[in-house]
């Protein structure tokens, strides 16, 4: 994840035009990794004629829709007949008709409209904002090209187990292949590079990306400038088994157990509070007003985790990438409608409905453990706040965390004694006479 490339990927490609787009094509200067700028930019193409994911629009009218009774399925927030929704990094869209194959019905061509109003992410005075969010490229110099999805070998994580023969356990759906995928212009610019006679000594397959919303993938070695192959090589999310607590999982919280010199009362040193950063986000599956956040909580091997927060009506998923954000780390993991979430993230609210994510003074390292003044080596954090009684101990703290007259990040202990949450840069932010949850 650290090291990959961000882009555009079109699996199963479904042609938009703008209709009101006029003039040549606009460049779109764009962070190769939303985490790293020293990675630099990449210059993706945008234009009258796009690509977008087949799935990315959902066909009401059509035979797609008599299939499920003419109802929008469930948390499906991208494009419908009729609808908006944002182009990542570009424009508002909207569906205004649509082009069908004149005998199966199926969807062959959208036409829509622009806002020029909305690059950016701006969301026009007066208007509401969307929720939806895309990927797609330029259809002109987008770079046609073949995709392998290799899954599993195995369908289970023992194969042979149930039968004494592993081959019983094959998958036969371990490598799909996609000939008809389109990536965009910046891709092929760096492949071209890659194998060009000046790259001579290099190995193409360490070329590796992360097509957002699909997965990584590291270039074929048999590849070449007009035959271009891509090998998936992890899912963005692993779907086995959940994992067991692991060295390298520890530092949910701190260490395996909690310090001996720590009673089980001081409630303040047992909840591990971080400074995290949310590498990207996207709308959840199944329940629009939540958001399913990747976010890097400096876990030991740069392990990135789910976290699932409700703040789809508060911030588009452009606003929340490569945002610093304070998270509660060793919590129980739990299942929201189906997705697990492994950290919480820190937000405050006042009386009025002003709302702000605690935040962080600049140059605070991500993963670094803060701590409520005046507890300072008193004890170290729970592995993960998991029994009944433990539980209990975040529930006590965030009983009792607000944000103070002048906007910082407080706990009021025992003693009604105002412990601001501290960093080594100084201390933690939220909005004045707030309640953080």
């Amino acid at each position: 994840d650290k090291t990959a490339y961000r882009a555009f990927a079109i699996v199963k490609p479904l042609k938009v035009t703008i209709r009101n787009w006029i003039g040549d094509n606009q460049e779109l200067k764009i962070p190769r990794h939303p985490k790293n700028n020293s990675m630099g930019e990449r210059v993706v193409p945008f234009g009258k004629e796009l690509f977008i994911e087949r799935s990315d629009f959902f066909d009401l009218e059509g035979p797609e829709g008599d299939k499920n009774d003419s109802k929008i399925p469930k948390g499906f927030k991208r494009l419908l007949p009729g609808g908006k929704v944002r182009l990542k990094f570009g424009y508002v869209i909207t569906c205004e008709e649509i082009i069908r194959d004149p005998e199966s019905q199926d969807v062959v061509e959208i036409i829509c409209s622009y806002d020029e109003r909305t690059a950016d992410g701006v969301t026009p005075e007066g208007e509401k904002r969307v929720k939806g969010i895309i990927q797609w490229v330029e259809a002109s110099t987008a770079a046609k090209c073949e995709i392998r999805n290799f899954d599993r070998l195995f369908r289970v994580e023992e194969p042979g187990k149930e039968t004494d023969n592993y081959l019983d356990d094959l998958n036969p759906n371990s490598i799909e292949v996609q000939n008809t995928c389109f990536v965009e212009s910046s891709v092929a610019a760096d492949v071209e590079e890659s194998i060009s006679e000046e790259s001579i000594g290099n190995d193409p397959s360490s070329l590796h990306y992360q097509f957002e919303r699909t997965g990584y993938f590291a270039l074929d070695k048999d590849s070449a400038s007009d035959n271009l192959i891509f090998n998936r090589v992890v899912t963005l999310r692993d779907t086995w088994a959940a994992p067991t607590p692991k060295e390298s999982q520890r530092k949910r919280g701190q260490s395996k157990s909690k310090s001996s010199n720590q009673s089980v009362g001081e409630d303040a040193t047992r909840v591990a509070i971080r400074a995290c950063r949310i590498l990207d986000a996207e709308v959840h599956p199944n329940a629009d007003s939540l958001l399913v956040c990747k976010v890097d909580c400096g876990d030991e091997g740069g392990e990135t985790r789910t976290v699932v927060a409700g703040l789809a009506d508060k911030f588009s998923v452009d606003e929340l990438a490569n945002k610093q954000v304070v998270c509660v780390t060793n919590l129980k993991p739990a299942r929201l409608v189906g997705i697990e979430s492994t950290a919480m993230i820190l937000a405050s609210e006042d009386d009025g409905g002003k709302f702000a994510l605690v935040g962080v003074p600049e140059g605070v390292s991500d993963g670094e453990l803060l701590s409520f003044e005046g507890y300072e080596g008193k004890g170290e954090p729970d592995a993960m706040l998991k029994s009944k009684g433990a539980v209990k101990v975040w529930d006590r703290v965030q009983s009792q965390l607000q944000g103070s007259e002048n906007g910082l990040a407080v706990y009021i202990n025992g003693d009604n004694e105002s412990c601001r949450l501290m960093s080594s840069q100084g201390p933690a932010t939220a909005v004045a006479k707030s309640k953080i949850r």
